[in-house]
């Protein structure tokens, strides 16, 4: 079974009644042939252009999947039946460019997920290391030996912190000087 769809025009002329007759006379032809059908109605609308003096008809999409060899008979019936004005069938076709996009979007997905796995991966690499001096002072203090561990100095930073502030205030703002 191969999908379609059939857009035709129905003339205003055509009284409610038997346009309903119509449309579901050509729905029938489908199903009768072993395939599914789904009718849209679009109601009147004007057209773009004059048809047989006619500036509205009543537009019916109908989505069908059928043999191969149904959209003649139906193009048949739509050249012998006078109050359609205008008709075409398409075959659907799946849309390559659609299937690209997905292709695309799963890549991007794919790249997304392994770029968190790496940030947490990171982030565990990282808290594993700030617990592993914690560990490590933690095994000294049960050994008996915390007691040999040098305490780290903060004097220094501070006193190379004030040499800089005090070579940056020797040194003149302006070369000309």
């Amino acid at each position: 079974m191969t999908n379609y769809e059939l857009l035709y025009i129905i003339s205003p002329k055509t009284d409610d009644a038997a346009r309903e007759e119509l449309i579901e006379r050509f729905r029938n032809v489908v199903v009768a042939a072993g395939g599914t059908a789904e009718v849209t109605k679009w109601g009147m609308r004007k057209l773009a252009y004059k048809i047989n003096f006619q500036s509205e008809g009543y537009y019916v999409l109908m989505t069908f999947s059928a043999p191969e060899d149904l959209p003649a008979e139906l193009e048949r019936l739509m050249r012998i039946t006078d109050s359609v004005m205008r008709f075409m069938v398409t075959k659907k076709v799946e849309n390559k460019l659609t299937r690209a996009e997905e292709e695309r979007r799963a890549k991007a997905a794919e790249k997304a997920a392994a770029a968190k796995a790496r940030e947490e991966a990171a982030i565990a690499a990282a808290e594993s290391a700030t617990e592993e001096p914690e560990a490590t002072t933690e095994a000294a203090t049960e050994e008996g030996a915390a007691e040999t561990a040098e305490p780290v100095a903060e004097e220094p930073e501070t006193e190379v912190a004030e040499e800089a502030a005090g070579e940056a205030s020797e040194t003149p703002a302006d070369p000309a000087e």
